[in-house]
């Protein structure tokens, strides 16, 4: 169970690892008083049996979205550099504030839904590293990476709607990975919307599973 307090359903969320998930686990979990008074979600690995559906419905978590887990092997190699003016940067904490807005922006939803990321002892956290990426202009985007020993997880990819089709969200993408791979995680994973899913392709990430989300109607 992972509860940040954020009005995001899918960052308070109880979550299977497991390729069959145990419903009764899944169950008492739910129950948690931490999770009440918040948006959640249920997230388990693949196509789920009627038994974890039951669950969810029993918790009101009636809508079911999944999410392609997308996974870069390692013998696809390091990506190239990226060309153009497009800078991706690492941000201390000082810079948290503007990346959680800038996020925010690139995904539509108000400043405060991402308030909890602009902690500055957010950036002091082992394996975690926050990304901004600017042209000329100013920022236009952001990534988030989380690394444990060879995998390379990348999360928070958005970029600005007046910044789109201009090959940012692979630029973004490509630069977090080509960074990591130098200091040895060579196989990143990602989960991936449907308008994100050929941008990663792209950047020779391959489909290789789902995650399937329940959460309350909106």
């Amino acid at each position: 169970m992972a509860v940040s307090g954020s009005p995001v359903a899918s960052l308070n969320a109880v979550i299977s690892p497991n390729l069959d998930p145990d419903p009764e686990v899944i169950g008492a979990l739910a129950g948690s008083e931490a999770l009440r008074g918040l948006a959640w979600s249920i997230q388990v690995r693949g196509l789920p049996g009627q038994r974890v559906t039951d669950v969810a419905t029993r918790n009101g978590l009636t809508h079911v979205t999944t999410l392609p887990l997308m996974i870069r092997r390692p013998d696809a190699g390091a990506p190239p550099p990226a060309t153009g003016s497009l800078r991706v940067r690492p941000v201390g904490g000082d810079e948290l504030g503007l990346y959680a807005r800038t996020m925010a922006d690139g995904f539509g939803v108000p400043h405060e839904t991402f308030e909890l990321f602009t902690d500055p002892g957010l950036a002091r956290t082992e394996g975690f590293t926050f990304y901004l990426a600017e042209d000329d202009s100013g920022p236009v985007g952001t990534g988030m990476a989380a690394v444990q020993s060879e995998l390379l997880g990348l999360f928070n990819i958005a970029v600005l709607p007046q910044h789109r089709r201009r090959g940012h969200g692979r630029a973004v993408t490509t630069e977090i990975v080509r960074a990591h791979h130098a200091a040895g995680a060579t196989t990143a994973y990602l989960y991936a919307s449907t308008m994100g899913e050929p941008v990663y392709a792209s950047a020779d990430f391959r489909t290789e599973e789902v995650l399937t989300v329940f959460r309350a109607p909106a």
